[in-house]
């Protein structure tokens, strides 16, 4: 099953872009769709888990997204990727948004 949480994210809301630092309404949590997507919830149509996504402004949301369809930079992809949520994941840490036991 899926992991789903609306609140992780809304989060997105008001953030800058890891990726280019950009801060405007465009930011969202971009949902992982790099080459390993299978192993983390997602497949044909179903997003990965929700606590596997990078805050993106719209523009480098799409330029990820295309990304994904390369099948030459699939790996390069997905490790820049994995990159962004890993950025993403710690800024939750340190904003209280994700706590520890």
């Amino acid at each position: 099953m899926t992991y789903r949480n609306d609140a992780l994210l809304r989060h997105a809301n008001g953030k800058r872009c890891v990726k280019c630092g950009k801060k405007d309404e465009t930011v969202v949590a971009a949902h992982y769709t790099g080459a390993r997507r299978h192993a983390y919830g997602g497949g044909l149509g179903i997003k990965v888990h929700d606590f596997l996504v990078a805050h993106l402004c719209g523009a480098c949301h799409l330029e990820m997204d295309q990304l994904s369809r390369d099948k030459e930079r699939r790996w390069e992809h997905s490790e820049e990727f994995l990159h962004y949520i890993v950025l993403t994941l710690d800024r939750c840490f340190d904003d209280g948004t994700i706590v520890g036991p």
